[in-house]
């Protein structure tokens, strides 16, 4: 008698909680905003706007260049005469962009173009382009472009695998070796490679640093030190 008690108090319950229920709104649908902006913030500019851009140009508190920014960039483009080259419409490349910490430092973009290491105090990135040979300074930014779009994914569809490509300096010297880890860090000349060993030995390969910056012309992906095939010319000074 206690079992049928308990099974029609139950009863009971289930049928007023269902008629209680039936006088409640519906909910709204849920949509999902995430905070995180999945945006292209430069979508809208090629990789010389990008260049000359506030985001590109910040200087820290003391007013002194940020390292991964790229005031020396944007002088040396100018400085090679190859503004055009970052800027035309060519959504085809891959801009292998050289922050300043890639300027700075021994066997770095300054040593290599000047001879010297060295930036006088007080002295800015276009003054340190004046005095640069711009012949190897346009080698080397010739180097960092290369002619295929290049995601994390695609083309490097395998991880662990080297995928070669052609830089804009033309033939064996233009040649450029990528190949990404299961943890999509790419890295650049790396042993094993085929390429000579001025290429990828004596610190002259590099890991990406900061990924998929896109642009109106192309794809750019920074870098914390230049990268080679063959070595460079000794400046002409």
């Amino acid at each position: 008698m206690k079992k049928i008690n308990y099974l029609r108090t139950m009863v009971l319950s289930g049928v007023v909680l269902f008629l209680s229920g039936c006088n409640l709104e519906l909910q709204e649908r849920f949509v999902f905003e995430p905070d995180v902006d999945l945006t292209d913030p430069f979508d809208n500019l090629t990789a010389w706007g990008f260049f000359n851009s506030p985001q590109a140009l910040a200087l820290n508190e003391e007013g002194e260049f940020i390292g991964d920014n790229y005031n020396y960039m944007a002088a040396a483009v100018e400085a090679a005469g190859m503004i055009d080259v970052y800027n035309t419409p060519n959504s085809g490349r891959t801009f292998l962009m050289l922050n300043n910490n890639a300027f700075l430092g021994n066997n770095d973009v300054i040593d290599l173009i000047t001879g010297s290491e060295e930036v006088l105090e007080g002295e800015t990135p276009e003054q340190v382009m004046a005095r640069a040979d711009t012949d190897v300074l346009r080698l080397i930014l010739q180097y960092h472009i290369i002619d295929t779009y290049i995601t994390q994914n695609d083309p490097l569809t395998e991880f662990g695998v080297n995928y070669e490509f052609q830089t804009l300096i033309p033939g064996e010297a233009g040649k450029i070796v990528l190949r990404r880890d299961d943890r999509l860090r790419i890295d650049i000349n790396r042993n094993p490679a085929p390429l000579p060993s001025t290429a990828t030995g004596g610190g002259n390969n590099e890991r990406v640093r900061n990924y998929n910056y896109v642009f109106s012309n192309g794809i750019g992906h920074s870098l914390n030190d230049p990268v080679r095939n063959q070595p460079y010319p000794a400046p002409n000074n």
